[in-house]
């Protein structure tokens, strides 16, 4: 009798793993396809990603740094050049251009701060990929002087601020 029990135990063990592996060859050929990952692919961010991105894709990330910094809210404009976010209920207006190559001139500032006060707002972030000339940094002080919260970031510390951001992303997901 306990022969033909333990025979009994090591048919039902046998089938058992004969079904484990159908179920694992299925799942196996689902996650070789080509399109399905069950891990996913992180690497760092690099000043060539702001050159080669999409517009959207730089500005999605640059929304979820002002998330990060606890702006409320951006929305992103049709032109793809401006985020308009709220910060203690304080409309904000954040400006992206982007330059591939670019020198950004006191006069794209002058600009910018002329479309910031026409909207009656007094908080404005210019970010660009490109890099600001030197004239920019005296310009800025004399427009803060006029009541204009005025803020620069330029093609290197945006990279800093979107790595930083995909880390502190990668992190919370769990994945390493």
């Amino acid at each position: 009798m306990q022969i033909l029990t333990n025979f009994k135990f090591m048919f039902s063990f046998f089938i058992l793993c004969i079904v484990i592996n159908k179920i694992l060859n299925i799942v196996m050929f689902f996650i070789s396809k080509k399109d399905v990952s069950i891990r996913q692919y992180y690497r760092l961010f690099s000043k060539n990603d702001l050159k080669v991105l999409d517009s959207e894709v730089v500005l999605e990330h640059l929304c979820s740094v002002l998330e990060e910094w606890g702006y409320k809210n951006p929305t992103i404009s049709e032109n793809l050049e401006e985020i308009i976010c709220y910060k203690n209920n304080i409309a904000t207006v954040v400006y992206y251009l982007q330059y591939k190559e670019g020198v950004i001139g006191a006069e794209s500032i002058y600009s910018i701060v002329g479309k910031t006060r026409a909207k009656k707002i007094n908080h404005c972030v210019v970010v660009t990929t490109g890099q600001f000339d030197s004239k920019c940094n005296n310009e800025i002080k004399s427009i803060k002087k006029s009541g204009m919260d005025l803020k620069i970031i330029d093609g290197n510390e945006l990279t800093k601020l979107i790595r930083e951001n995909i880390e502190k992303q990668i992190l919370t997901e769990g994945v390493v």
